[in-house]
């Protein structure tokens, strides 16, 4: 099976290298039936509102959150952890699958752009934060598995993960491991 990456919109070619990197095969995930080929998710970050805009009128969202329910490993950063989070953009829900509030761009605009020393999981490294969002309030069983000094910058409910940084635009060693043991045992990776 494949780790299908949403390729609507925004970071998906650099997921995609990150796959490659740790010899995992991928598809990229445009419409329902490319759900049928995968085992694991990925949804990039981007623009959150022109993702949920561009399915807005077509099944695909439908048919993901059954793909996520069904338990399959599901990764969502930046705007991923957006559409994964408890929200609605624009009058429009998100898929509603992980306890959690974000607040859209909080740190400031692209050119407030940063990387920070981030501990996720165990381990600590730099990752860039471009437009993230920041997690405002988690619920229910969400576990806090990454952070930037003292803000909660990760989040992992059951076989979801939602980061609000770019780990695939770094591929350090740390993520790449990280991310080859989440794709084969979803739910059991380890947390802080």
């Amino acid at each position: 099976m494949k780790t299908g990456i949403l390729s609507l919109q925004g970071s998906f070619h650099e997921h995609a290298q990150s796959l490659k990197l740790i010899d995992k095969e991928f598809i990229f995930i445009k419409s329902s039936e490319d759900l049928s080929e995968v085992d694991s998710l990925i949804l990039p970050g981007g623009e959150s509102t022109a993702m949920l805009k561009i399915q807005k009128h077509n099944k695909l969202f439908i048919d993901l959150k059954k793909a996520i329910e069904s338990g399959i490993p599901t990764l969502g950063t930046c705007a991923g952890l957006i559409l994964l989070s408890n929200q609605t953009l624009l009058g429009i829900n998100t898929l509603e699958l992980l306890d959690c509030e974000v607040e859209r761009n909080s740190y400031g605009r692209q050119n407030q752009s940063f990387e920070g020393l981030v501990t996720f999981e165990t381990f600590t490294d730099m990752y860039c934060f471009i437009r993230a969002p920041k997690i405002t309030s988690i619920s229910g069983n969400t576990e806090v598995i990454a952070k930037l000094d003292e803000e909660i910058v990760g989040v992992k409910s059951n076989n979801i993960v939602g980061l609000t940084f770019h780990p695939e635009l770094t591929n350090d060693n740390n993520y790449l491991n990280w991310l080859d043991d989440f794709i084969l045992k979803g739910s059991h990776v380890r947390t802080l």
